[in-house]
């Protein structure tokens, strides 16, 4: 089949399991992970933590929403929104999430958030959960029964928010958490999450556990956290380094490992360096050498050449697409 045909393919595919809204003619545009509106850069470092999207719409709408405009605007169709929680206080980006429910102003600031997306135009969504500190299960060093089954609860507690958006979704329900050979307790919490999400609501409006590089040994743990149940879309993230290679070389060998494995999905590339062209060009050149679908993929606020030490993220808003556009994404 033709790169194109593969594309339409894809195209087909990715309406077929959304639930959330009916499947629509889907053009195949991806976009960014929206998640800070503005970072303070100051000679102390960076600050970002006063502004995240969902815990601080209320004091910024209209700021989020001329944002989400200038990135229509520049091409982007498609977001993937970060939830970060936590047992404990909010603090602009992380929110409160003790008891497994958000508090009533950050459940409208999320719903207000979407309707905006929406009323701009975007065609989809993949909406992650980033638990932090206690509440993240990827430094849990035993389990912890109690803080999982507030996490659970803040899945179905989201997921009632973003069904009644009326967009297009999908959930990662733990970002970047399919495990690693050797991480046991995170194995655990994901097969168990897996298990319960499914048995409650099938798998047709998740990606299950994002998987980040190195992605070929998260690929050998499928087995034990998905049994015969695997998602119908798989979501990973590329980031070039000098230990895992660049992005083309952490593509094949993803490829190569799942279809190895007799997974044939198609991917979402839920994060990858900020409109970067090196990244643009080696994902692009690994699609065309593997057949792998790719639906879409979208840039982390983050570039290669990172200008805040202290963070994962330095662009804010995130609106140039241009590298990724030209490469056909």
């Amino acid at each position: 089949m033709t790169r194109s045909g593969l594309v339409l393919s894809a195209v087909l595919l990715l309406g077929s399991v959304l639930t959330a809204a009916p499947a629509q003619a889907l053009d195949g545009h991806g976009g960014s992970n929206y998640a800070f509106y503005q970072i303070d850069h100051d000679p102390g470092g960076c600050d970002r933590e006063p502004y995240g999207v969902v815990n601080s719409y209320d004091k910024a709408p209209a700021t989020i929403g001329a944002q989400l405009r200038q990135m229509y605007t520049a091409g982007q169709r498609r977001l993937r929104i970060p939830l970060f929680h936590q047992h404990g206080p909010d603090s602009g980006t992380v929110m409160n999430s003790t008891g497994g429910h958000l508090s009533a102003q950050n459940r409208k600031n999320l719903a207000d958030l979407l309707a905006a997306v929406k009323a701009t135009g975007y065609q989809e969504i993949e909406l992650g959960f980033f638990p932090i500190g206690a509440a993240d299960p990827h430094g849990w060093a035993q389990w912890d029964e109690t803080q999982y089954q507030e996490n659970r609860s803040i899945v179905e507690d989201v997921r009632t928010v973003v069904r009644a958006a009326g967009l297009p979704y999908q959930l990662d329900l733990l970002n970047e958490g399919m495990p690693m050979s050797g991480q046991a307790t995170l194995r655990d919490y994901a097969k168990r999450l897996w298990h319960d999400y499914t048995a409650a609501h099938g798998k047709s409006d998740t990606v299950g556990f994002s998987m980040t590089v190195w992605i070929a040994d998260r690929a050998r743990q499928i087995p034990d956290v998905y049994g015969a149940d695997v998602p119908n879309v798989f979501d990973v993230h590329l980031y070039g380094d000098d230990w895992n290679g660049d992005e083309y070389k952490q593509f094949v060998d993803a490829h190569d490992e799942l279809a190895g494995k007799g997974y044939h999905q198609g991917w979402i590339i839920g994060e990858a360096y900020y409109d970067d062209p090196a990244a643009a060009d080696g994902i692009a050149r690994a699609i065309k050498d593997t057949g792998q679908v790719v639906f879409y993929l979208t840039q982390w606020q983050l570039s290669r050449a990172n200008g805040c030490a202290d963070k994962a993220v330095d662009v804010a808003p995130p609106v140039a697409f241009d590298r990724y556009l030209a490469s056909g994404f």
